[in-house]
């Protein structure tokens, strides 16, 4: 008798909780500081955050999930699995893949296996749908589902733009990009994430020009060149989100083929206000 293999994220990957639970599909949320306490991510009014993220001078922190929070999910999961496979948001970005780590080895280590997707938002999201199909499906042994889930990244493109990269610097998620602090008056900074980490491209000169190079480079085809997923996100600034849409639609993409909305507030806030991105992903 074939295994029955569960599925663990985290709330990064965009998938709304409701949608989560119906597909059976278990989820670990990060946490946000706010007036001194942690508060659960998910528990958080996404579009309310934003609102006060544009109000506010300060810079939130965030906090990844306690092994404690992993291991309630992973029991529950392993009531109804014989094998997990748990991804989430990558290590470079968060504590949350080591945490997820820890807490295996202290449950059952041998049933759950904890898989870096290197993935974050609709890249992560897309990622556990894709997954989900597979598992379903009853076609793929537990490697062939872990080798799908390592290599999944080849076929993403994930590009954006932040408002203000002090964000990213204050929160310590900058990595590379580092190098484009400084001068930015009315100079763009065209980002990628690629391999987990946050990589500077180029610093262009005005709003317009940056949007059209995110929607050219997430274009850009990847394995046999067939577009299968596009999600356009913002930080709740329907400006700089409704202008990548339109220049994606231009394209010819049909509006109903295309994610619209707000990232989750974890990726956001560490953006910061006024920044959007393109994540496509190809066959």
């Amino acid at each position: 008798m074939s295994k029955k293999i569960g599925l663990v994220t985290d709330n990064t990957c965009d998938i709304d909780l409701k949608t989560l639970k119906e597909m059976d599909i278990g989820c670990v949320s990060l946490y946000v500081k706010q007036q001194n306490k942690f508060v659960r991510a998910v528990d958080i009014d996404v579009e309310d955050f934003y609102d006060s993220l544009k109000q506010s001078n300060y810079i939130p922190a965030t906090s990844q999930p306690s092994t404690q929070d992993f291991e309630n999910v992973y029991k529950e999961m392993l009531k109804k699995y014989d094998e997990l496979i748990s991804v989430h948001t990558p290590a470079k970005l968060s504590g949350t893949y080591n945490a997820a780590l820890l807490a295996a080895k202290s449950v059952n280590e041998e049933r759950i296996h904890v898989v870096e997707g290197y993935e974050t938002t609709w890249g992560l999201g897309f990622l556990v749908l894709e997954l989900k199909k597979l598992i379903d499906s009853g076609n793929y042994e537990l490697d062939e589902l872990i080798n799908f889930t390592e290599h999944f990244h080849e076929k993403v493109n994930v590009y954006f733009t932040v408002g203000d990269l002090n964000y990213l610097y204050k929160g310590g998620r900058i990595g590379k990009a580092s190098a484009f602090l400084g001068s930015m008056l009315n100079v763009k900074p065209l980002l990628q994430l690629a391999e987990g980490e946050i990589i500077p491209v180029k610093r262009i000169r005005g709003y317009n020009k940056v949007i059209k190079e995110i929607t050219t480079a997430a274009m850009q085809e990847k394995g046999n060149g067939d577009l299968k997923n596009i999600a356009v996100v913002h930080t709740g600034s329907l400006k700089v989100g409704g202008d990548l849409l339109d220049e994606v639609v231009k394209l010819g993409i049909p509006r109903e083929k295309i994610i619209f909305e707000p990232m989750d507030i974890i990726i956001g806030m560490h953006l910061g206000p006024e920044s959007g991105g393109i994540i496509t992903t190809w066959e």
